[in-house]
């Protein structure tokens, strides 16, 4: 199973690495456009999907001879999703980790979005390890300090290479607000899709929920939301081993 995994706001494709080894399967990990110290800056919904499509030939197997499976957590999911709906053949399956297909409304996506600009200031103006420490801070973030410390020390270590105008031109060009709502493309997704949320993110797991109940029949492997205990909104760092085996199992289904 060749597997392409995107990392969340903030986050590195090394931030997956532990846990790609609890999984199997041979992954690939990038640096999504602003984050790294060597990526592109531009990370409009259009960079970003080409971004994806030029990862595609890299996962080494030739067409045909081996399935290929589109990892995202959180902004990483909102970009899998791009991509699945906008070329849905590159993909034998997805598994998204608290997803969110957008914001429906468009008064609170131009709300969403003012919020975001003014954060991608804030980053520019404070500089990224200030940022980081109130990002880190936030309800929805916060839960990860329960990662082990050896996972979390080292993705803090990664952390500080992003630069202010990568992260910022993430904010305001991939935001929430930015990315075009999905929901209205979901039910033309035919692959099998694993939905994972932590039991202690409500908005994310109800989202998921919501999701699974958008499922177009018949599929040979029915869309799945499985919702780990104990964890928040990054469950596969936070509680990896329940994580992994609800991986494991998917896969096994996949190649079965």
């Amino acid at each position: 199973m060749q597997i392409l995994a995107l990392h969340g706001f903030t986050g590195r494709g090394s931030d997956f690495a532990p846990f790609a080894k609890l999984c199997g399967g041979e992954w690939r990990c990038p640096d999504l456009p602003g984050h790294g110290n060597e990526q592109p800056l531009d990370c409009s919904p259009q960079a970003t999907a080409a971004y994806i499509q030029q990862q595609i030939p890299s996962l080494g197997a030739p067409v045909g001879t081996a399935k290929k499976l589109l990892l995202g957590y959180s902004m990483g999911a909102r970009a899998a999703l791009l991509h699945a709906c906008q070329d849905p053949q590159a993909w034998d399956a997805l598994i998204l980790i608290s997803p969110n297909p957008g914001i429906e409304n468009e008064r609170e996506r131009s709300q969403r979005r003012c919020a975001d600009n003014d954060l991608a200031d804030a980053i520019e103006t404070q500089g990224v390890p200030a940022f980081l420490e109130f990002w880190q801070n936030t309800p929805m973030i916060r839960s990860q300090q329960n990662i082990s410390s050896e996972w979390r020390n080292a993705m803090q270590a990664s952390r500080r290479q992003h630069s202010a105008i990568g992260l910022a031109n993430s904010l305001r060009q991939f935001g929430q607000g930015a990315v075009m709502n999905l929901w209205p493309h979901i039910s033309r997704l035919k692959m099998p899709i694993l939905l994972i949320t932590g039991q202690q993110d409500s908005k994310y797991s109800a989202i998921a929920q919501r999701m699974r109940s958008l499922s177009a029949p018949p599929l040979d492997l029915p869309w799945q939301h499985r919702i780990i205990e104990g964890a928040g909104h990054a469950p596969h760092l936070e509680a990896p081993e329940a994580s992994a085996q609800l991986v494991r199992q998917f896969l096994q289904a996949l190649e079965s």
